[in-house]
Formats: structure tokens, C-alpha cells, sequence
């Protein structure tokens, strides 16, 4: 194990950067201003959330293919034009004190968190449209300026998605721009393959998956100069873990606590 840290990372114990989850997403509804302004406000600047497209193509921020869990609506997100959406209550399913949160459309958070955040901006719907709208939205609000070299820097942005094709597409428009493939299960010759054809800047597997320990796969993204950071913290085990084998970044549901075992 000390082998492997050593040769990825040069030396133990790296900084590890929190991703704010959703927001502050243990005390504030999820992927709504309430949550990012309070990870904010506690210092956690580097905030993750997740996009979907609108019947009418317009780029919103929420988790779910479906409006049920944290809205007061039923039915895919798909389904229903902006103007039906932005009518939602986004915050009394977490608490009484949130009622009447919306759904914030990318475009704002763009323009609110311009100077005072690095946001992780994952591609979460299979719109093949996705991905153009998205980096259209970056560049129309002057974000573009702010992609650069130093992973998680604020202000800053990184794209990333679950979907190999939004990553693949992310890429070809927009090659300057850091793009993250987040892995779940997918088989190590596969990642190998893929990252071989494709100049993905960041790989984002889950905190258990086997990878993190299989030394010819973690001298290859070290030759190749990859950012790997992790998803899917459930324990501050996790999070101690993640550390210890050089994570550049983890997403945290609860950073405040997170903080305490870096």
C-alpha cells in the first residue's frame, strides 16, 4: 500500500479537497441555493451539483430523473416545460424552514457563485443535448475564462458524468475544459481503453472500488497525470481512506464532519 501512495503520489498525505455534495446537503435541501449558500458560508467553496434538461431544454439543477422525492411533484423531469417546474416547492420535503425553495436553473447558479466557488458540474440526464447546453450556458456567463490547470481552484469549474458520452462529448466541444468520467463498476481494461482514445482529465471512482489498490492501474493514471478523486463517502472511514491513498477530492454529504479526518 505504501508503495502504491509513494509512486502516485510522491508523498503521503496530500491535501484532500471536500466536495460539498448537492450543497451542504445534511442540513439543506439538496442542489437548492439554501444548500450551497450555507457550504459556502462554512467555507466548503468547492460545491457539486447535478443537471437535467426540461421538456423546453432549459438546464436545471437537480439529482432525480424524477420530481418526486425533493419537490411537491410527480413525473420525470422531462416531462414538464421551466415554468411548470419553477412553480415547485424544493425544500419542505427536508424541512418546514425550507418550504417554498425552488429549483435554481443552472444559468443562475452561474451567475451567483461566479467569484466564490468551484463548481463540479455533473451531466445527469441522457439528453444528448445535455452537454452542448450546458458548456454553452459556461461560456455565455464567462466561466470559460475560468477553466485552468489547478484542479478545484475558486472560482473554477470541472464538467463530469456518468455518461461515457457526455464526457466524450464535453471533450470534443470544449477540449480546454476539465472533464471528470465518474466510474461504478465499470471493468479496468475498459477505463484503460477509454482513457487511452480519449484525453478525460479526471477520473472519479466510488470509494470502494477495487482500483484504488491495484498498483499497475494507478501507475498507469499517474503516468498519464490524471486528477482522481472518489465519490460515495458514506463513513468518515471513507473519508480517512480516500486520504490516505491520495485522493485529490471527495464528495461529502456532510463536509463539517468530513473535515474533522483530513
Amino acid at each position: 500500500m505504501i508503495l502504491i501512495i509513494t509512486f502516485f503520489f510522491n508523498t503521503v498525505g496530500l491535501f484532500m479537497n471536500l466536495i460539498a455534495h448537492r450543497g451542504f446537503s445534511s442540513k439543506a435541501p439538496e442542489n437548492t441555493f439554501a444548500s450551497f449558500d450555507m457550504a459556502i458560508k462554512n467555507g466548503f467553496n468547492i460545491i457539486e451539483l447535478d443537471v437535467h434538461l426540461t421538456r423546453d431544454k432549459v438546464p436545471i439543477i437537480m439529482h432525480d430523473y424524477k420530481i418526486d422525492r425533493t419537490t411537491n411533484g410527480k413525473g420525470l423531469v422531462k416531462e414538464f416545460n421551466y415554468n411548470d417546474i419553477k412553480k415547485l416547492d424544493a425544500g419542505r420535503w427536508f424541512s418546514k424552514s425550507f418550504k417554498e425553495e425552488r429549483v435554481p436553473v443552472l444559468k443562475d447558479v452561474l451567475d451567483k457563485y461566479a467569484d466564490n466557488a468551484h463548481l463540479q458540474i455533473e451531466l445527469k440526464s441522457y439528453d444528448p443535448d445535455l452537454p452542448q447546453l450546458v458548456i454553452d450556458l459556461i461560456n455565455k456567463c464567462g466561466w470559460s475564462d475560468k477553466s485552468n490547470n489547478t484542479p478545484y481552484q475558486v472560482p473554477g469549474f470541472s464538467i463530469t458524468s456518468f455518461n461515457l458520452n457526455h464526457v466524450i462529448k464535453a471533450i470534443e466541444i470544449s477540449p480546454n475544459f476539465r472533464v471528470g468520467w465518474l466510474l461504478n463498476n465499470v471493468t479496468k481494461s475498459k477505463i484503460i481503453k477509454i482513457l487511452s482514445e480519449y484525453n478525460i482529465g479526471m477520473i472519479i471512482p466510488n470509494v470502494h472500488d477495487d482500483i484504488w489498490t491495484d498498483e499497475e492501474f494507478i501507475e498507469f493514471i499517474s503516468k498519464k497525470n490524471l486528477v482522481m478523486c472518489a465519490w460515495g463517502a458514506k463513513s468518515e472511514s471513507d473519508v480517512s481512506k480516500m486520504k490516505k491513498l491520495g485522493a485529490k477530492a471527495m464528495t461529502v454529504d456532510w463536509p463539517d464532519v468530513a473535515k474533522k479526518f483530513i
